[in-house]
């Protein structure tokens, strides 16, 4: 299928951005990525939101009411990028329109961090989480993770590490193996996320590492994994290797329900203002979340 022309749309602006903008240093793109987030007015209210200590890793708590059930968050940016900003108004969102709270992770960033240090952190506020829920005002009975594509590694990579720790994994177009060499790899490159990109990225965050945790892919046996919901875009590098990942975890016996959003691209999902596919995506995540209430 074609690209979606909401897609298109946003890869136009996206090449415009760079050719228009000089090349900048990880710390650079770091700080303009925040300021941009930091600009937008336009954000839902909720109940509560808080910035707390998880045992040492910053977090922050989006709440749309009392008592209300908690899933984590882990956001995406190839491991390097994004934070607590960047996510803040599509957080904001997703707990509206779930009924929802999260517990969105400012885990530490590569390269200055790399593995195991972001899962590190990332099971440390799970941990906390679930030891100070109640204090929190949130309902930690059934406690599922929800990442966004190098977060998706992370909530994958979380699974591997403790299979129990989950009462289920939402992984929006993840990287799970940085060996793969598939047929999206060679020919899905775009200006959201192209190839060379990646391979940067699996650098600052594996360097070189072999572990199931870096790459669950090829985890021998996801027998143990919690029931997963995963979504793959039609034109991302990331898209066979995702889908490679849902189709072994049907085999290994896990719960999964997975689907590919045509004609949408990398990023699709935290752009609900953007993109019609966002907004399904959250809806149809939130009637999956429901099986757990």
């Amino acid at each position: 299928m074609a690209l979606h022309p909401q897609s298109s749309a946003f890869l136009a602006a996206l090449e415009l951005q760079h050719q228009d903008g000089p090349d900048e240093d990880v710390a650079a793109r770091r700080a303009t990525a925040r300021a941009a987030a930091r600009g937008v007015t336009d954000r839902v209210q909720l109940e509560t939101i808080d910035d707390v200590d998880a045992g040492g890793v910053p977090c922050r708590l989006y709440r749309p009411s009392e008592g209300a059930p908690v899933m984590l968050y882990v956001h995406g940016g190839g491991w390097m990028f994004h934070d607590l900003e960047t996510h803040d108004v599509f957080c904001r969102y997703l707990s509206n329109e779930t009924g929802w709270a999260l517990f969105a992770v400012d885990y530490r960033r590569a390269p200055e961090h790399p593995w195991p240090a972001p899962l590190d952190d990332v099971e440390t506020a799970l941990n906390w989480l679930k030891a100070k829920g109640e204090a929190l005002g949130v309902d930690t009975a059934a406690l599922p993770a929800i990442g966004d594509s190098s977060g998706a590694n992370l909530v994958a990579g979380l699974s591997i590490r403790d299979p129990k720790s989950l009462a289920m994994q939402f992984l929006i177009y993840p990287p799970v193996d940085p060996r793969s060499d598939t047929e999206s790899m060679r020919t899905e490159s775009t200006a959201a996320l192209d190839t060379g990109g990646m391979v940067e990225s699996w650098e600052a965050y594996a360097g070189g590492a072999d572990h199931d945790e870096i790459a669950p892919l090829r985890a021998a046996d996801l027998s143990t994994m919690p029931p997963t919901f995963l979504i793959t875009a039609e034109h991302d590098i990331l898209r066979d290797q995702g889908e490679l990942f849902a189709a072994r975890l049907a085999a290994a016996g896990v719960p999964v329900s997975a689907y590919r959003a045509l004609g949408m691209i990398h990023g699709f999902w935290r752009q609900p203002a953007i993109f019609d596919e966002s907004r399904a995506a959250v809806r149809n995540i939130a009637a999956a979340l429901r099986t757990l209430r």
